[in-house]
């Protein structure tokens, strides 16, 4: 299969190489059984082969399949047995669909530590294909505990190329991930949807007004304790307790004894500098707690829908988004919180102004997978779960528009945070 539609495949290097935009492409130059290593965009290719071609429809029940890489040419490795399913929410509902792959073992991809289980994000929203590389790299100047690897790909899903994908690693418990192994991995979430999960009442809020959701991620649902669980349901309450307690301020008494400060202050930092607004919602939230440590913020994860956008976060043009998000509406009514935070943003400046370097790279990085993907997917049909309006608001501009725009609304950002704090 690998070896057939070579001539359709050059084909399409040569409009890539002559410059011609998405609509020129001929129907039969993409998105045909062509998979082959002839594919190149400058991206590695991932090649996803089910069991017998079964489409991928469910995100619960696993397929057999067997995953290879390709990289400039050549095959990376051999091909690596393994299962897969879909993943998402919104995004599962998507025409670009975004899978979970399992591996039989432990593997290396991409020169990404070894582990099991793997992302592929279908950013299907996202004209600049970026926003999730650009928020990992920002996550990756702080010190937050773990910042998830990721890498950009084509992806070849039974012989079928499907489009520009991020390879990233899966939030999971582990040596080479979030550092908790002898602890517990939580999440904040308004879908409300895992296994081993409950509402703490404190952080009342007009969206959550019972409390904020926890639920436990590590240990796995079929292996937590009732001992466990009680265990860190109390420390949540307990760190409630401190946060909205009349005493909160206190550093023995009040939430800097049960909360890494630093990393609930570099966590802000992220989704202020992203305008990333899943943290009013929340969704997608993330903190973990090592067995003696206090409660961790981290790490950072899903950074397409309205990232680095003013028409999701009109305010973000004049003023911080997060300073009333979750806990940190609590965090800022103590002055001592807010001079940490703004020293900390003061100190990350110089290296947060590098990334619009990094912005630069990743637009000849993309550039010739742009035009493949945008030939196969219209991110305009994200309006369907948003009342009929686009998310991000760059859906409707060409590629180097959208980088534009993205990359202005940052700089932007960073005026806006540095004058606000």
């Amino acid at each position: 299969m690998r070896q057939s539609f070579i001539a359709v495949i050059l084909l399409s290097q040569v409009l890539l190489s002559c410059g011609k935009d998405e609509d020129e492409f001929p129907s039969f130059v993409i998105g045909e059984e062509h998979a082959d290593e002839y594919l190149h965009t400058g991206l590695p290719v991932l090649y996803l082969d089910t069991k017998d071609a079964r489409n991928i429809v469910s995100k619960t029940d696993y397929l057999t399949a067997t995953l290879s890489i390709w990289d400039n040419g050549s095959e990376v490795g051999a091909p690596m047995a393994c299962s897969v399913r879909g993943r998402g929410n919104t995004t599962w509902t998507w025409p670009k669909k975004p899978y979970l792959i399992k591996l039989d073992k432990k593997e290396s991809l991409l020169g990404m530590k070894k582990h099991k289980r793997w992302v592929l994000l279908a950013n299907f929203m996202d004209k600049t294909l970026m926003r999730n590389l650009v928020a990992m790299k920002v996550s990756s100047l702080t010190s937050l505990d773990w910042t998830p690897s990721c890498k950009p790909v084509e992806l070849v899903l039974n012989g079928k190329h499907v489009g520009n994908y991020v390879l990233i690693e899966q939030v999971r418990a582990d040596e080479n991930r979030v550092p908790v192994t002898d602890g517990y991995l939580m999440e904040c979430d308004f879908h409300f949807d895992n296994e081993v999960q409950w509402i703490d009442p404190h952080g009342r809020s007009n969206r959550f007004p019972d409390g904020i959701p926890y639920a436990v991620k590590y240990p796995d649902p079929e292996e937590i304790t009732q001992e466990q669980l009680s265990y860190i349901k109390q420390y949540i309450h307990d760190t409630g307790e401190a946060l909205y307690g009349p005493d909160f301020k206190d550093p023995e008494k009040g939430y800097s004894a049960y909360m890494d400060v630093d990393s609930f202050i570099d966590y802000w930092i992220v989704y202020e500098v992203m305008g990333n607004i899943a943290l009013m919602n929340p969704g997608s939230i993330f903190c973990h707690k090592a067995a003696e440590g206090k409660l961790t913020a981290g790490p950072c994860w899903d950074f397409d829908w309205g990232v680095l956008s003013f028409v999701t976060a009109p305010k973000g043009k004049t003023s911080l988004l997060h300073s009333d998000s979750m806990w940190y509406a609590r965090f800022f009514e103590d002055p001592a919180f807010k001079e940490r935070a703004k020293a900390r943003f003061q100190e990350l400046l110089p290296k947060l102004e590098t990334v619009p370097a990094y912005m630069e790279s990743l637009r000849k990085t993309l550039s010739s997978s742009a035009k493949l993907n945008f030939h196969l997917w219209d991110p305009t049909q994200d309006a369907s779960s948003n009342g009929g309006k686009i998310i991000n608001g760059d859906e409707n501009l060409s590629f180097d528009a959208a980088v534009d725009r993205l990359k202005a609304n940052y700089l932007e950002r960073l005026k806006v945070i540095k004058d606000c704090l």
